[in-house]
């Protein structure tokens, strides 16, 4: 999904329906406040982004390989984080790469969601690209119709495709490259008991197999 960026943070949100327009004021007039910065966030974002996996029924990735992907674009790589009573709220990494800023991951608490941390997050990112001079926003992989689509089809992001290969040894031409569906399920309804601490701690070992 990649939203297209205009010229200035004026056009930009008068780009937006007046619906969604006051969801980003909600969090500011609930005095919600948004950091920028880089590594000395990362304690904060991963507490959120772990638990938002935990709820989700995910494998959490390392607190190592997202420190490491800061690490590898010192000059565009940012965190940001929502607070509220200066509480982390909602936070996320984005990377710049030529004319996009990427948003490769990105998280809020579910039980702060009647505060919407999450709208004011997508905001300031868009307002940031924006600023630094980026074209392109990428919003990251949804599929079509679902939740995180529409959510992030409100902001005005477009769908472009991508394309999928598979190299067989045997040239079967048959896989659909889709696991069994009722073994995830199960799998993910039981991820989302486990305790926190204890996701972050086996949820890596996990993750990394994950292609996806």
């Amino acid at each position: 999904m990649i939203f297209y960026i205009p010229e200035n943070q004026e056009v930009l949100i008068k780009s937006f329906n007046s619906k969604l327009r006051n969801q980003i004021r909600k969090p500011i007039r609930e005095g919600l406040t948004v950091k920028i910065g880089g590594a000395e966030f990362i304690d904060d974002f991963y507490n959120i982004f772990a638990e938002n996996m935990r709820d989700l029924g995910s494998p959490v990735h390392s607190k190592k390989f997202i420190a490491e992907a800061l690490n590898a674009f010192p000059n565009t790589a940012n965190v940001f984080i929502v607070y509220g009573n200066k509480k982390p709220l909602a936070g996320s990494v984005t990377i710049g790469f030529k004319d996009t800023l990427s948003n490769p991951w990105a998280s809020s608490l579910r039980r702060y969601s009647h505060l919407a941390p999450n709208m004011l997050l997508y905001w300031s990112m868009l307002e940031f690209a924006c600023q630094q001079g980026y074209k392109r926003f990428d919003f990251g992989r949804s599929t079509l119709g679902e939740g995180t689509y529409k959510f992030k089809e409100q902001w005005g992001a477009k769908p472009e495709p991508l394309y999928w290969y598979r190299l067989s040894k045997t040239n079967d031409q048959n896989w659909g490259g889709q696991p069994d569906k009722d073994k995830m399920s199960r799998a993910i309804e039981y991820w989302k008991k486990l305790p926190v601490p204890l996701t972050k701690i086996i949820g890596p070992k996990i993750r990394k197999y994950i292609s996806l």
